[in-house]
């Protein structure tokens, strides 16, 4: 066994010494982490409850209102969810810093959910809140996403939320 592995080595050696090609202006091969450029990194360590929820809508139901209601019936204060579906009506938005408000993306047209991802939060109100950000498929098969302000199911929505809760943090003793 010894003697292969000496002769996979010798034969592969070179081949994993050889330095890749430069690469061709404007491509790289990869992301790159580097340390120390992300300073305000906040991290909480959350807790699953245990509960997941699989929500179907349907023609005609709003998904913020859906998705708003299904958290108060269920206790939801912190949850992340993700859905598909269609949809023929939506306003999404662009945040505007300079005008602190969303610029609107009318969507008046049948479009595929490639994807609607967001989080269940507990309001200044204590009640719940869903925010979502979603991207859409024209039909020229373009895309145009933003953040979800109102959206009517044309066909179906498919939709898992994850409960969650912060841990509790340590107790100083």
């Amino acid at each position: 066994m010894k003697k292969y592995a000496a002769i996979l080595i010798l034969c592969a050696g070179p081949l994993l010494a050889q330095q890749p090609a430069a690469l061709p202006e404007g491509y790289v091969r990869g992301a790159e982490a580097k340390p120390g450029m992300a300073p305000k990194v906040k991290v909480t360590e959350l807790k699953s409850t245990g509960r997941r929820f699989e929500i179907v809508m349907s023609k005609g139901d709003e998904i913020i209102a859906g998705l708003t209601e299904f958290a108060e019936k269920n206790h939801i204060g912190m949850a992340h969810f993700t859905a598909v579906g269609a949809i023929d009506k939506a306003t999404l938005g662009w945040f505007d810093p300079e005008k602190r408000a969303y610029k609107k993306i009318e969507i008046n047209q049948e479009v595929e959910i490639l994807n609607l991802t967001g989080n269940i939060t507990t309001g200044n109100n204590g009640k719940p809140n869903a925010h979502a950000h979603m991207t859409v498929a024209m039909p020229d098969g373009s895309a145009r996403g933003g953040h979800l302000l109102e959206g009517f199911i044309s066909l179906t929505l498919q939709c898992f939320v994850d409960d969650a809760e912060p841990l509790a943090p340590p107790s100083s003793k």
